[in-house]
């Protein structure tokens, strides 16, 4: 008995248990490598970076990313359908210019609910072009951002529309318990986003058409009314950012969402969502838009070059691809 005991000892745990730990510490590492690399980079430039750390910076950082991340929770439905969506630049200036013009005549809550409303049917129109007409949503969005972008600089005659409702501009620089009141925005809309590509009959449809499209339509899924809500959603929350963006510049324009819709691709690809179609996560997208923005912060505050940041933001972007494709290797092989 003693020998048998003392063997044991010797030869330590099972291999299977050792087998199903190191399984268990893969799955987690790249289930949750970009949460624990964001919280290891803020740390540092906390340590590091002066003024990095200090409250309102931090508020910043939360504001900024809110705006975009909106946009990316969207574009991870879409995404996940193996579907893009070029036109959210244009859909945030019409949305920020009809709300500038509305809003002298009538109340803040009726000039959202327009905003809103125009937003939605502004994707719906896009949904309805893309599965109607049957034109590749990279091209058919990129021709209704160049139509969405001409109305807004029509009804501005190109120039900028100052808001002067203190109340409406309360809605981008507000905080509740010293957290901004978009950055909770953000949060909210990309739980219900989760919810409803992991809890409901809709996302596992889209999760369906993103994997195989043809398999979709064989097993009876609506692919074209999945496909036009998706789109709708997003415009929806691209809606919200244009009112918490017009909040806080207190003013909305044609470009005042300039490049926003590389911006919410490149968190929602940084971020885990596969652009194959198929898989999307919202807590990568959550993160991600914290990320990006963190960097981005980082390196004004140590007075970097516009240009080498945009270069940093592609290098960023190159390496979540990267590792994305290792995650999927180290996945197969723990497996």
């Amino acid at each position: 008995m003693t020998n048998q005991l003392q063997s044991a000892v010797e030869d330590g745990p099972p291999k299977a248990d050792v087998k199903e730990r190191r399984s268990r510490l893969l799955s987690f590492m790249t289930g949750y490598y970009l949460q624990v690399t964001t919280a290891v980079v803020i740390v540092g430039l906390s340590v590091f970076v002066p003024d990095f750390g200090n409250r309102a910076n931090l508020q910043n950082i939360a504001t900024q990313a809110s705006f975009a991340g909106l946009v990316a929770c969207g574009m991870t439905l879409l995404i996940t359908a193996g579907l893009f969506d070029l036109s959210v630049a244009g859909i945030i200036a019409v949305v920020g210019v009809v709300t500038a013009k509305v809003l002298p005549a009538t109340t803040i809550g009726m000039a959202l609910l327009l905003a809103i409303a125009v937003g939605a049917f502004l994707g719906l129109t896009n949904g309805v072009v893309v599965t109607k007409l049957r034109i590749p949503p990279f091209i058919s969005t990129f021709g209704m951002l160049n139509i969405y972008l001409a109305v807004a600089f029509i009804a501005t005659g190109g120039q900028v529309i100052p808001i002067n409702s203190y109340y409406f501009q309360q809605l981008g620089t507000a905080t509740v318990a010293g957290v901004p009141l978009v950055f909770i925005a953000f949060f909210v809309v990309a739980a219900a986003s989760y919810f409803l590509l992991y809890r409901t009959y809709f996302g596992r449809r889209l999760r369906a058409i993103g994997s195989s499209e043809p398999a979709a339509r064989m097993a009876g899924i609506p692919v074209d009314r999945v496909k036009i809500l998706a789109f709708g959603l997003t415009g929806l929350f691209t809606a919200i950012a244009a009112i918490g963006l017009s909040a806080l510049l207190s003013s909305s324009g044609g470009t005042m969402a300039k490049d926003m819709e590389l911006n919410a691709i490149a968190i929602t690809v940084v971020g885990g969502t596969a652009l194959r179609g198929g898989r999307g996560t919202l807590l990568g997208t959550f993160t991600a838009a914290i990320f990006i923005t963190v960097i981005a912060n980082a390196l004004n505050l140590l007075d970097v070059s516009s240009y080498v940041q945009n270069i940093v933001t592609g290098l960023i972007l190159i390496a979540a691809l990267i590792v994305g494709s290792v995650r999927k290797d180290v996945v197969r092989g723990a497996g």
